[in-house]
């Protein structure tokens, strides 16, 4: 194996096990290991990307890591990079480090096989964490229907699955439009995440990092407190779910949209008390 290839393979091997073991945001040290993996395809030369035939040839097989990692040119890598970190340090401060990682990896080879199914003649291998970022945008839509995000160019919120449906229709124009882009990938990456995302926050997968201060919060202290359609959508939600960490993260985006009912002032939490800055007692 070349020897680039092996550092390619180092370098995203360090990045996934470190940030897994640390609990450290894999969005970061995902986007830091793409630079990386970009600038030694650009040095070296080495074949990084995947073609469907590499899945039969044991020396080739390491593209379906590798291409999750590697980028086209410097407009692809800035591009998914910046999607990356927009919706990856959001879902992944909601759903933990550990099942994001299992989610960005399942989704990006998840895609990467969809390539390989419809395009099984083709020559031209592919590359970049486009099908993995569709799965992170999938699972984030999936357990946050009622999310509201800013997205680059739009200067106003949309709701997560305005931002799907965007994305859906950009793939049509795509196909439509130019050639040489994965949109299998995209679209088999964004079906695993809906697809597989409640069941990877379910996963044991060690003990995650919760959103803290709600933890011994009840839903009779906030039910009061849903005074809007939002709330009220988003206090069902919490009713409803299992997993705590996920219940956890709701919580929080309740009370940081939540206002005091007495003054109207921001909530916070201390010792399981709900006061607001202006020191009511919730």
């Amino acid at each position: 194996m070349d020897i680039w290839v092996v550092a390619a393979l180092a370098v995203i091997i360090a990045s996934i096990v470190y940030s897994a073991w640390k609990q450290t945001s894999f969005s970061i040290i995902a986007s830091i290991a793409c630079v990386a993996v970009f600038i030694i395809g650009l040095v070296s030369q080495a074949e990084l990307g995947f073609a469907p035939h590499d899945l039969f040839d044991a020396s080739r097989e390491y593209t379906l890591l590798t291409s999750m990692f590697m980028h086209k040119n410097f407009s692809h890598i800035f591009l998914n990079l910046l999607a990356l970190v927009m919706l990856g340090l959001v879902f992944e401060q909601r759903i933990g480090t550990r099942p994001f990682i299992v989610l960005y990896l399942i989704a990006g080879v998840v895609g990467t096989l969809v390539f390989a199914a419809v395009r099984w003649n083709g020559i031209i291998p592919v590359v970049g964490a486009s099908g993995a970022i569709s799965g992170i945008l999938g699972g984030f839509a999936r357990l946050y229907p009622n999310e509201k995000m800013i997205i680059f160019p739009f200067p106003v919120p949309m709701s997560i699955w305005t931002v799907v449906l965007a994305f859906l229709v950009l793939q049509i124009v795509i196909l439509f439009s130019i050639e040489e882009v994965a949109i299998e990938s995209h679209l088999g990456g964004l079906a695993a995440g809906i697809l597989l995302a409640p069941f990877i926050v379910r996963l044991p997968l060690g003990q995650r990092k919760p959103a803290r201060r709600t933890q011994t919060l009840s839903v009779g202290q906030i039910r009061r407190l849903a005074t809007t359609p939002q709330l009220r959508s988003m206090l069902e939600r919490i009713e409803k779910e299992e997993v705590a960490d996920v219940r956890g993260a709701w919580l929080e985006h309740f009370l940081s949209i939540a206002k005091c009912p007495q003054c109207g002032s921001r909530l916070k939490v201390e010792n399981g008390t709900i006061t607001c800055e202006k020191g009511h007692i919730v």
